[in-house]
Parts: structure tokens; C-alpha cells; sequence
């Protein structure tokens, strides 16, 4: 299994078990993982699998369960980890919003940190949307998306 991978997605919010089972189908892409194997390698019931990819699915996580003659598949797409750093610039944007929310006050050393805090975020963003934006001209995650 990725074990960094997992790791991750973990500091994601991604919970252990759903963080395992997106590194393990990531691992086997482009093949499908039985919802039983994947039980089997976390110990968990098949309920709780399809329960955790569902939950996955609700999160706009890339992840399906296919029905095959006798069992249950998931997959995945390499979209997935793409789909990370997407989140991420959202994530950066909403706490730019409540940074930009907090008053100055009349002590000068934090009014200067927040001023930092808001220039390192909105630096950052300025360049995570310069490389999402050629990304998305170049239509590479339009081509991720089409899996």
C-alpha cells in the first residue's frame, strides 16, 4: 500500500480507513479492488467498505463502486490526487475570507503578523491559480477528468 499516500490524505481530514482504501486502489489503478479484498487487507466488513466509499463519493472524493456478476469493485482515476490540490486552493480561499474577516486591534506586532499571514495566502493563491489556470488551457485535468 502507499503508506505516505495514506498519511496524507489523512492530514486531508480523511479518516484512516478511507485514507487505506484510496491508497490501495490508487496502487492498483488502472485494475478494480474487490470490496472484499479491501475489507480483508483493513479488517473491516464489506458493509463498511461500500459504507466508506459512499461517504467518499459524498465528500466529491473520485472513487466508485462498480457491480460486477458476484461482487463489488471500486475504482478510482488518477484524477484523484489532482483532485487534492483543487480542495486545497478552496481551503487556502476560505481562510483567506476569515483572515481577511479578523479587525486589526490596537496592538501593532499583531496587526503586522496578520498582515503577513495575509500576503503569505494571498501570494499563494495568485500562484496556485496561475498553474490551475494553465492546467486547465492545456486541458490536462479536463483529461484526468475523462478516465
Amino acid at each position: 500500500m502507499l503508506k505516505k499516500y495514506a498519511a496524507t490524505l489523512q492530514r486531508h481530514g480523511v479518516d484512516i480507513c478511507s485514507s487505506q482504501i484510496l491508497a490501495e486502489v490508487l496502487e492498483r489503478f488502472p485494475n478494480t479492488v474487490t470490496v472484499r479484498q479491501l475489507a480483508k487487507k483493513t479488517g473491516k466488513s464489506d458493509q463498511y467498505i461500500e459504507n466508506k466509499v459512499k461517504a467518499m463519493q459524498q465528500r466529491d472524493i473520485p472513487v466508485q463502486i462498480k457491480s460486477g456478476k458476484r461482487q463489488h469493485y471500486v475504482q478510482t482515476s488518477l484524477f484523484e490526487p489532482v483532485s487534492w490540490i483543487l480542495k486545497e486552493k478552496e481551503n487556502a480561499e476560505m481562510t483567506l475570507a476569515d483572515i481577511q474577516k479578523i479587525e486589526m486591534n490596537g496592538d501593532r506586532e499583531i496587526n503586522k503578523k496578520k498582515k503577513i499571514v495575509e500576503r503569505i495566502y494571498k501570494e499563494y493563491l495568485e500562484d496556485m491559480e496561475e498553474l490551475i489556470d494553465r492546467w486547465y488551457s492545456l486541458r490536462l485535468i479536463q483529461q484526468l477528468k475523462d478516465d
